[in-house]
């Protein structure tokens, strides 16, 4: 079963992928009920903890590991409405892996795949954080799941695809859930992203090869860091209260430029103008 939802996960990001953009969204709805109900019987066996505004999925022997889930999930739940101005009407469903290969093999993933958290299609999926942790004792674990866990990073980008009905752009909803964990809960405060050491953040090419780029490993840093940096730019630039509105654009269907230029009064072009004559201030 796990290889048959692979497999047809894979079909159905190739099959949106070829979608014209006025029927993209349609597209995602489809893709979003199918996969639910992949989804559901995959885990019919598994036990269940449930909030109000969330459903956690675990296996035997993970209940605390599920419970903690859910607590922290309900932490990170009225900040990220308020700030993304969205409270969703449905229980999220969130899934718990006891192993990589495990999670891997839902997306038909090499084994050498590291993500700890995975969104797509309606349904937050996480490593179990003693596959991450290791031996460290419970309370210590806790604190740090709460601070380095996937769950705030996977519910952001939730939220954009749940405003936005499945359309948008992959550094959009990237530097979002960056952004998004580093500022509202963390509360770390910065003015520009801390890249790795031999990232260069201006541009080094169009955001459709951006978007194409996050999965290729010798780009993945680079393009991981200029979406947060996008994102901030235009937050700082032009203020946090028109972020719902540029994803509620989206979520009517209109294209990224369109969306852009209703919102911020200038399409993609002239943004990333604006981002890049930064760095050319300061050559």
């Amino acid at each position: 079963m796990e290889r048959l939802a692979g497999i047809l996960i894979i079909f159905c990001l190739l099959l949106l992928a070829t979608l014209p953009s006025f029927v993209y969204h349609l597209g995602s709805g489809l893709v979003h009920t199918v996969h639910q109900l992949l989804f559901a019987w995959e885990t019919r066996g598994w036990d269940t903890v449930e909030s109000d505004h969330f459903l956690v999925k675990y296996q035997e022997g993970a209940e605390e590991i599920a419970v903690l889930t859910l607590k922290e999930a309900e932490r990170v739940y009225y900040p990220l409405g308020q700030y993304f101005g969205c409270f969703p009407d449905k229980k999220v469903p969130i899934a718990i892996y006891q192993d990589r290969a495990s999670l891997n093999r839902v997306f038909g993933w090499r084994s050498d795949e590291g993500a700890m958290g995975v969104y797509w299609a309606g349904v937050i999926r996480l490593l179990s954080p003693d596959e991450w942790l290791g031996e460290i004792p419970s309370n210590e674990r806790d604190a740090l799941f709460c601070q380095q866990g996937p769950i705030a990073h996977e519910y952001i980008h939730f939220l954009v695809d749940y405003q936005t009905r499945g359309n948008y752009p992959r550094w959009l909803t990237e530097g979002l859930a960056q952004f998004g964990e580093r500022q509202l809960l963390l509360g770390v405060q910065t003015m520009g992203v801390q890249a790795e050491e031999g990232i260069d953040l201006p541009l080094q090419f169009s955001l459709d090869e951006l978007n194409k780029n996050f999965d290729d490993s010798q780009w993945q840093d680079y393009c991981y860091a200029v979406s947060e940096d996008l994102v901030m730019f235009l937050i700082n630039n032009y203020g946090e209260s028109k972020l719902p509105l540029l994803l509620n654009e989206l979520g009517r269907g209109s294209a990224l430029d369109t969306s852009f230029k209703r919102v911020y009064g200038l399409d993609t072009h002239g943004f990333i103008e604006q981002y890049e004559s930064r760095f050319n201030q300061n050559v």
